[in-house]
C-alpha cells in the first residue's frame, strides 16, 4: 500500500529525532512502519540503536498511525506523549543498516488516550516489544 504524506506530516518529530523513514500498513486497529537503522542517529552508539531509540521508533509509529488517521479524515497532527510503557522487553539492539519493520496494534482507546501493543522486528526477529499508554493532547 502506498501513502501519500511523508513520514514527517504524520509525526511531529522532527530531525535529527526521527525513527520511522515510512507508514508501510494502516488500518483502524493496527499500524506498521519501517526504518533502517543510520549510523549517525543521535541514538546509535557503538553501531548498535540504543535501548531509548528502540522504544522512541515504537512512540513514532503509534504517532505516525495517529497522525495518518487524523489527516485522512480531515484532521491536524496532534501532540502527544507517552503517559506508561509497560512491559519493555529488548532482546537484542539492532545494528547500524538494519531494516526495523515496527507493529502498533490499539488495544483500546478511551477519551484522549490510546492503549496500544508494540513490537520492533529486526531480520525476522523480534527486537523490542512493549505496551505504552499515549494522551494525544487537543
Amino acid at each position: 500500500m502506498e501513502f501519500k504524506y511523508e513520514i514527517t506530516e504524520l509525526i511531529p518529530q522532527r530531525e535529527p529525532f526521527v525513527l520511522v523513514d515510512r507508514l508501510a500498513d494502516w488500518n483502524e486497529e493496527a499500524v506498521k512502519t519501517e526504518f533502517v537503522v543510520k549510523e549517525v542517529h543521535v541514538l546509535v552508539k557503538n553501531g548498535k540503536l540504543i535501548e531509548a531509540g528502540l522504544a522512541e521508533n515504537m512512540a513514532q509509529t503509534a504517532a505516525a498511525g495517529a497522525g495518518y488517521e487524523l489527516l485522512k479524515n480531515g484532521g491536524a497532527v496532534k501532540l502527544g506523549f507517552i503517559g506508561a510503557i509497560s512491559k519493555l522487553k529488548v532482546f537484542f539492539l539492532p545494528e547500524v543498516d538494519s531494516k526495523l519493520t515496527t507493529t502498533v496494534k490499539i488495544e483500546h482507546r478511551v477519551m484522549n488516550v490510546t492503549v496500544v501493543s508494540c513490537e520492533v522486528e529486526c531480520s525476522g526477529e523480534t527486537a523490542a516489544s512493549c505496551g505504552m499508554k499515549i494522551f494525544l493532547i487537543d
